[in-house]
């Protein structure tokens, strides 16, 4: 699965919109986002580790590291 595709999985499962988000977004790190830069970056694959860090925290999700065994 692509970070496109979980990102647009947890805000299926949350009822938001990317537009929301974008706005959650600038508003939680002072940086504006827009509709289209985030659909950008989530096409083009240039998502940052701080940026889906913040989406997942925005949705009540945590992103969690796990030894393989």
């Amino acid at each position: 699965m692509t970070v496109k595709e979980d990102i647009k999985s947890l805000l299926a499962k949350e009822s938001c919109t990317i537009t929301d988000m974008a706005e959650k977004l600038t508003n939680k790190t002072g940086k504006k986002y827009t509709v289209k830069t985030l659909s950008q970056k989530l096409t083009n694959g240039t998502l940052r580790y701080d940026e889906y860090k913040n989406i997942t925290e925005i949705l009540g999700y945590k992103i969690e590291l796990v030894r393989n065994k």
